[in-house]
């Protein structure tokens, strides 16, 4: 060390003023936040999934240094979740069955927030009804896979102001204190915020023998850009897709109308959601 070099007392002063700083920007935030529910004037909690997608891609954009940035986007989730405590009662209910329980709590904690109000419940419709009844903000729930014999995602498949409709995937932003690969999906009852990149599912009604090949082809017909599939065969002579697309889209979608006037196949395609692609290893490095 030359003498034109900070001693380690000093280097440890700047941290704590800096760590002072950072401090007084979140009393700053959180009086923002305070101002922000008096001009909604009580109403209810509002979480903006798109927004906050958002937010985080522009400041891993702009990062600089050494400080990583998936621990960056874990502090800003925690002060997300803080600010929607504000704004009234917060909460998560994740399914808590079938095997999956431990990593679907680990995904909602890292994106939800470490003290943000969590339940368990024993089977899908009772996530989805929690969030129907307001008894919980957000629902947690697995990945769908195909051929599943009792999915959750056909719940959705309705209309309505009160029907839950997906608004993230989780992680967004790398795997976090959870092992392994799984993946979860979020619902609320949101509607749709464009960000830039995202990606929508569409619940399509088709007759039992429907090929996927054909609903593929009658969908880019229709000018969908389809990026995954799921099947699901029900009871009666329907079967219902689970059908992931480019983009947003919600039921005033003029590509939902061509793709039932074009098709004899097809019958009712419900929108039930969108979410933000998460960031990618390369935006993450």
């Amino acid at each position: 060390m030359t003498s034109a070099d900070p001693s380690l007392p000093d280097l440890r002063r700047e941290i704590d003023e800096i760590d002072n700083q950072i401090h007084d920007l979140l009393i700053r935030r959180g009086e923002l936040q305070a101002a922000v529910v008096r001009a909604k004037q009580g109403s209810s909690v509002y979480i903006r999934p798109g927004r906050e997608a958002m937010v985080l891609r522009r400041l891993c954009a702009r990062h600089q240094g050494r400080f990583p940035k998936a621990v960056l986007v874990r502090i800003w989730r925690e002060i997300f979740s803080a600010g929607l405590s504000l704004q009234g009662e917060f909460s998560i209910a994740v399914l808590n069955g079938g095997g999956c329980g431990n990593d679907l709590r680990a995904l909602a904690r890292d994106h939800f927030g470490a003290l943000t109000p969590f339940s368990d419940m024993g089977t899908a419709a009772r996530v989805l009804q929690a969030v129907a009844d307001g008894k919980a903000t957000v629902g947690v729930l697995p990945m769908p896979e195909s051929e599943e014999s009792e999915p959750w995602w056909p719940r959705l498949a309705r209309a309505g102001g009160q029907v839950p409709r997906i608004i993230a995937r989780l992680p967004f932003a790398g795997p976090g204190s959870r092992a392994g690969n799984a993946e979860a999906l979020a619902v609320a009852l949101v509607p749709p915020e464009e960000t830039g990149n995202d990606r929508s599912y569409l619940a399509v009604e088709t007759a039992r023998e429907t090929s996927r090949s054909a609903l593929r082809d009658a969908m880019g017909k229709a000018g969908f850009q389809v990026t995954d599939w799921k099947s699901w065969v029900g009871g009666n002579e329907q079967a219902l897709y689970l059908v992931e697309c480019e983009g947003t889209l919600d039921e005033r979608d003029p590509r939902l109308d061509a793709l039932a006037a074009d098709n004899d196949f097809v019958g009712t395609a419900w929108p039930i959601g969108s979410y933000a692609v998460p960031l990618s290893s390369e935006e993450l490095a």
